[in-house]
């Protein structure tokens, strides 16, 4: 076989409420309940491969080599599906912070799962793709409802935990809003997964948030209500509740915390961007990254 090169787009994900639902023993149950939109922002992944005489695999991030353990993970998977071994060169382009609640790791691992299934020409659909990619995930314990989210896109709600194919969602068309997003660091996905007392705070109030909100769902009380579960379940960092109650002032405009990352995320639509980034963009000299995406209404591809 000849050097083939693929390359996919996976976007970025910010997540404002969910429930964790990992009791069953198969990883494709295992999931999230939960609401979020994907970004225009995200994750390119290039792939070339060629037999070989042994696998052999590298892969990048951002220009530097990386040992990238949920990419590591789903390759393992993918050699399971092939008779013979292979070079595999994987090349990560992320446009936005990783570990910060933006889902550059569902997305990476979803990029990635799509392009090899082309190069290796497997013949899986896009579903069953991104479900290797989810089993990454779950392997790895870096995310549960994130892949199925960015394999279709758009403003959505996991209202069925799991994979693709076995989980679902529903998409809401609130394209029009912009994305205004504040970075700042990031935090550890897994030790909330594992704190037992955390996850107990987040499904109990998870559940609450769901309900209310699909009592009249909108953009803007998506915000309010993402804010009112990041204040309920309560691990902000301390920055990040020192800057809320400055943003809080300034036109009644909601700001949640991405979940999870030292991140706060809000919704406003085109005309609205300016004013928001006037008083955002102060926080700069404090160590804030200010981000600003589209939503993404496709979800993860193979582009040219």
């Amino acid at each position: 076989m000849k050097l083939k090169k693929v390359k996919a787009f996976a976007p970025a994900h910010i997540t404002g409420f969910f429930t964790i639902d990992d009791k069953y023993k198969d990883p494709l149950k295992k999931g999230s309940l939960g609401g979020g939109f994907s970004l225009t922002k995200g994750v390119y992944t290039e792939v070339k491969v060629e037999r070989n005489h042994k696998w052999r695999v590298n892969i990048s991030i951002n220009g530097s080599p990386a040992k990238a353990d949920v990419s590591l993970t789903l390759i393992n998977e993918f050699s399971k599906l092939i008779e013979k071994p292979y070079n595999i060169d994987v090349t990560h382009t992320i446009e936005l912070p990783i570990g910060a609640g933006y889902g550059t790791s569902g997305a990476g691992a979803l990029g990635l799962s799509l392009a090899l299934n082309e190069a290796l020409n497997l013949g899986l659909s896009k579903v069953e793709a991104a479900q290797l990619a989810h089993l990454a995930e779950v392997k790895c314990k870096t995310g549960l409802g994130t892949v199925i989210a960015e394999t279709f896109g758009g403003f959505e709600i996991r209202d069925k935990a799991g994979a693709p194919g076995v989980g679902s969602i529903r998409k809401f068309n609130w394209s029009k809003f912009k994305v205004v997003s504040l970075h700042f660091s990031a935090l550890p996905t897994k030790s909330f997964l594992r704190d037992r007392k955390v996850r107990l705070r987040i499904n109990k109030v998870g559940r609450k948030a769901l309900k209310y909100f699909l009592i009249k769902p909108s953009a803007e009380a998506f915000t309010k209500i993402s804010r009112m579960f990041a204040e309920e379940v309560n691990i902000y960092t301390q920055r990040l509740r020192d800057v809320l109650n400055i943003l809080d002032k300034f036109d009644g405009q909601k700001f949640s915390m991405n979940m999870f990352g030292e991140a706060l995320f809000t919704l406003v639509k085109e005309d609205k961007v300016g004013d928001i980034l006037s008083y955002v963009n102060l926080f700069r000299k404090v160590g804030g990254e200010t981000i600003i995406s589209s939503i993404d209404s496709v979800g993860a591809r193979i582009i040219d």
